[in-house]
């Protein structure tokens, strides 16, 4: 059986692992798994989810501005306690001065998701007051519904860099330019019985060294336009650990699948 994780950075904690379950991490220092530093204002649809308990605040997952009233991210990063969507963030640990911080007011997850690992991995959060949109904060756009993504896409986050059971978290927004696996290819890769679904979308190398990791959770893979704006095209969901191994594609809730869903929500 797969040793498949949720990728998910979890409340002060320290690192713990087990198949099917989230992994709980604390902050350190590294990067995306085969990543480098983000410019800042690079991706400015880009967000850190951060849980609050009394005064303590954590990083958990990442997430996708659609409007200014409204994020998307991961149905998994929904957890229990109070939670901000910071927007503008670059460096999790020092004030840049474009951060806008805003609590969230309601958290929306797919009916159909199951928790865990496993498809209509996706929720929808709105927020208690509008964003500023500005150079450092803006919306991403949605894939036209159905479309079947394909080539290279980007992935950003503040997801772990470590290629081993120990996680290793960056302080600086992480971007690595990664190859979409076809579906039918990411099947045979995991296995007929792994917890793939038509609505997944994934990403190589196979030959490993580059991939989504914890921390990255909800966060965004898009496409570049030809116009120069961003699409999203998946919401980090899960992988296998640890990460960036050879045959271990990073899986994302395919946004295409689920656009009538969030038209329906996130309004």
């Amino acid at each position: 059986m797969l040793k498949v994780i949720i990728l998910l950075c979890a409340l002060i904690s320290c690192c713990v692992g087990a198949e099917h379950h989230p992994l709980k991490l604390g902050r350190a220092t590294g990067r995306i798994v085969g990543g480098s530093n983000a410019a800042k204002g690079a991706f400015p649809y880009q967000i850190s989810l951060q849980q609050v308990i009394f005064i303590f605040r954590q990083h958990i997952c990442g997430g996708s501005i659609i409007s200014p009233n409204w994020v998307v991210t991961a149905g998994h990063c929904v957890v229990i306690g109070d939670l901000e969507v910071v927007a503008g963030e670059h460096s999790l640990n020092n004030n840049d001065g474009t951060e806008q911080t805003v609590a969230v007011a309601q958290a929306i997850v797919h009916p159909n998701y199951a928790g865990e690992v496993g498809p209509y991995d996706i929720a929808v959060l709105k927020l208690s007051s509008a964003l500023v949109f500005n150079d450092y904060v803006q919306s991403i756009a949605l894939p036209p519904a159905g479309s079947i993504p394909s080539g290279s896409a980007i992935l950003t986050g503040w997801g772990s860099t470590s290629q081993t059971n120990n996680p290793s978290m960056p302080d600086i927004l992480q971007t690595a330019t990664l190859p979409i696996v076809e579906y039918d290819e990411c099947v045979r890769t995991y296995g007929e019985d792994s917890p793939l679904d038509p609505t997944n979308v994934c990403t190589g190398p196979l030959s490993g060294g580059m991939s989504a990791c914890s921390g990255d959770s909800g966060g965004p893979l898009a496409v570049k336009r030809s116009d120069g704006t961003f699409e999203l095209i998946g919401i980090v969901s899960w992988g296998e650990i640890p990460c960036g191994q050879s045959n271990a594609p990073s899986v994302y809730t395919r946004v295409s699948a689920y656009i009538d869903w969030i038209n329906n929500n996130a309004k």
